[in-house]
């Protein structure tokens, strides 16, 4: 059998999965992160990239809440509060409804207002077609439906993966506590409860979510990153509140960590003592890519990075082959990679992403592009790879 030889200065980008034990709270993920990496790729090379996934970090720093913390910090925030309006959340078991759950076993709460976008929400879970929509004659940015209206209109809706209806998932969440409305006017709120937590992912929109209840005369208004964002009676807490919770076993949601950035230069700093090799380490959410049959977005934590190493700041210094290699067609090999090798100084020198050698290599930050393809190969299930080790980036 004819052996096969790598030659390592042919090969591109390489992103390889590493195994880990199983982390647990308290674990030195530091140590387990260079021992696996060395034990799946036999070395540590220099210009490395090393991306460890949130949810081991969180879990590594014991970073948890009981339905009892969000209770407690729900009660905190809204003290008189008998009603609460949640503005647009998004359709997530996993992400979501414990957080609804949490709230409704409260006494103090008599009634919940669950307010969902229309037809899909701020991720892309659908419920009903833009098509459906335009046939009944509907508006979406100004008609608002009750559940039993929306249901009259559309039918139950369905997810094109889970096959669940997510409003009928609320009300069970909301245990016979909840009204859920389907509009995509931030200021419903005023129809309903002078309490609101706005739970819109992305910061810009949040923001004015924020402002807009609250130049609306709204009571009380609180975004979901300051719920639990510090510890209530020793809970666990994140800088990002329970925005990228995700469920756990008895109703306990995983946080997102904290302190990432120490984390990734505890890393960087580590590798460099024992290998003597800088690398570039960050630590990932969620990737930036959408699918493209369900037209859902992935990215359902505030960030896709929460920590990097200085070498992961910026966007990459691309110019685009194809348009040089038919530029310059009669140029041998070795010519043309000059010219490549001069059009990439002239790219780094300038930052210019206006000329026509950069088009098409579309200027995103280094952190969101690579932390999309490492949350791709991490996987969600039990690939129990939640470190990649990356060469060539």
């Amino acid at each position: 059998m004819k052996k096969i030889a790598i030659d390592p200065t042919r090969m591109g980008r390489l992103s390889v999965g590493v195994k880990t034990p199983i982390i647990r709270a308290g674990d030195d993920l530091v140590r387990i992160v260079i021992d696996s990496c060395v034990a799946t790729v036999g070395e540590i090379r220099e210009g490395a990239l090393i991306g460890v996934t949130e949810a081991v970090v969180a879990i590594a720093q014991g970073n948890f809440a009981t339905p009892e913390d969000i209770q407690a910090d729900i009660a905190r925030h809204y003290p008189n509060a008998r009603e609460l309006t949640i503005l647009f959340p998004i359709q997530s078991r996993n992400r979501f409804m414990n957080i609804p759950r949490a709230i409704s076993a409260m006494t103090q709460i008599e009634e919940m207002h669950v307010v969902l976008l229309y037809p899909c929400d701020e991720v892309g879970n659908r419920l009903v077609s833009d098509e459906v929509l335009l046939e009944a004659g509907v508006n979406p940015y100004s008609d608002s439906f009750t559940a039993k209206e929306f249901y009259e209109r559309f039918g139950k809706p369905q997810h094109p993966f889970t096959g669940k209806d997510y409003i009928e998932e609320f009300e069970n969440a909301c245990a016979g506590k909840g009204n859920i409305i389907l509009s995509n006017d931030p200021m419903a709120t005023e129809h309903f409860s002078n309490n609101v937590l706005v739970c819109t992912i992305r910061e810009g929109k949040r923001a004015l979510h924020k402002k807009l209840n609250a130049k609306n005369g709204t009571a009380t208004v609180w975004g979901l990153d300051d719920i639990l964002s510090e510890p209530i009676n020793g809970s666990g807490y994140s800088p990002y509140g329970l925005f990228g919770s995700n469920m756990m076993d008895g109703g306990i949601l995983k946080l997102m960590p904290r302190n990432c950035q120490q984390f990734v230069c505890e890393l960087q700093n580590e590798i460099m003592k024992e290998y003597g090799v800088h690398v570039e380490a960050i630590v990932y959410g969620d990737g930036a890519f959408k699918d493209p049959v369900g037209e859902i977005w992935e990215l359902a934590d505030p960030v896709t990075t929460l920590g990097f190493t200085a070498g992961m700041s910026g966007t990459p210094k691309e110019v685009k082959l194809k348009y040089l290699a038919s530029k310059y067609p009669n140029l041998s090999q070795e010519e043309l990679q000059k010219v490549i090798a001069e059009e990439k100084r002239k790219r780094i020198e300038s930052d210019d992403i206006t000329g026509e050698a950069s088009l098409g290599t579309t200027p995103r930050q280094k952190t969101d592009l690579a932390a999309s393809w490492m949350d791709l190969t991490t996987g969600s299930g039990d690939l129990q790879t939640p470190v990649v080790y990356t060469y060539g980036f």
